[in-house]
């Protein structure tokens, strides 16, 4: 049995209701992609193991994950709001604690393989980088995480390259620590346990990421703005976030992606491509009646 088979048999037979969804993805992909999964478990499941982490642990992370979602969503759809609307909430009962904070991660890695909308932002990321490699000799990520787009950034660009990877959770830029230390050993990137708008930056970057952050805080226009401020003039960065996308951690409610774009533009940015992913195949009058939760991707510049 291969590592993808592993995997999702072990999901199946602890949740036999991820099958239809995951099914229905997986036969929409041609067998590069199955080759790309195969690829990333084998690899996955090697740090996993070097980390004292088993496959059983992976596949309980990424269901207690689709749990909180899944009871966040119920209390969305019958309030309208989302779970918490404090941040301060989500940094003492989530990011400050190490056991949920691991977990959240390790499962959150395998939904990039297992969840459409996730796999397709993860494309529209590696594309750009690779697209935008001989331009990129500064690198800034903000809230790595599971440390995935970190990794395939390394892999792309040249090794001279100055990375610099910046998360306010003690246990995510330890994740990503191990990420990179296990494929990477010998490379050398600046981590800083911060949050990103208490740090005085004297620098500007060719390439900012900030993946699935800015539902995170209170006020998203402080952290945009920044970035906005830190990109050089021809400089690009990858950003995503989520509208009607009610989860344990999420604060901030975009309810529709006509709204991001207008923050991003308020805040000194200019769309150059974009990803506009509902999570279900309905028309889009649907998904905007039914609070359907969409996944958003963009590549921006500043506006000069």
């Amino acid at each position: 049995m291969n590592n993808v088979d592993l995997i999702l048999d072990a999901i199946y037979k602890k949740s036999p209701l991820q099958k239809k969804k995951i099914e229905s993805f997986l036969r929409s992909k041609n067998i590069s992609f199955k080759q790309e999964f195969e690829k990333f478990l084998s690899e996955y499941i090697g740090y996993l193991n070097e980390n004292d982490m088993t496959i059983e642990y992976s596949v309980d992370s990424y269901l207690e994950m689709v749990n909180d979602m899944f009871k966040s969503q119920i209390k969305f759809m019958r309030t309208g709001e989302y779970p918490v609307s404090d941040v301060t909430d989500t940094i003492n009962d989530i990011y400050n604690d190490e056991s949920k904070m691991l977990s959240y991660m390790i499962g959150l890695a395998l939904s990039q393989y297992l969840w459409s909308t996730h796999y397709e932002m993860f494309k529209h990321f590696s594309c750009s980088i690779l697209e935008n490699k001989g331009s990129i000799t500064k690198y800034l990520e903000i809230g790595p995480g599971h440390g995935l787009f970190l990794k395939n950034a390394i892999n792309v660009l040249d090794n001279d390259i100055k990375i610099t990877a910046v998360d306010i959770s003690k246990t995510s830029i330890k994740v990503s620590k191990s990420i990179i230390n296990y494929f990477y050993p010998l490379k050398n990137i600046n981590f800083v346990n911060a949050d990103m708008l208490d740090l005085d930056i004297n620098s500007t970057y060719d390439f900012i990421v900030m993946g699935e952050v800015i539902e995170h805080v209170e006020n998203p226009e402080s952290l945009l703005i920044k970035i906005s401020k830190l990109l050089d003039k021809n400089g690009k960065a990858f950003l995503s976030t989520c509208v009607n996308c009610p989860m344990i951690d999420h604060v901030y409610h975009f309810r529709t992606v006509d709204e991001i774009r207008k923050m991003f533009h308020d805040c000194g940015l200019i769309i150059e491509t974009e990803r506009v992913l509902p999570v279900e195949e309905l028309s889009m009058n649907e998904i905007i009646n039914k609070k359907v939760t969409i996944n958003y991707s963009a590549i921006v510049k500043k506006i000069q």
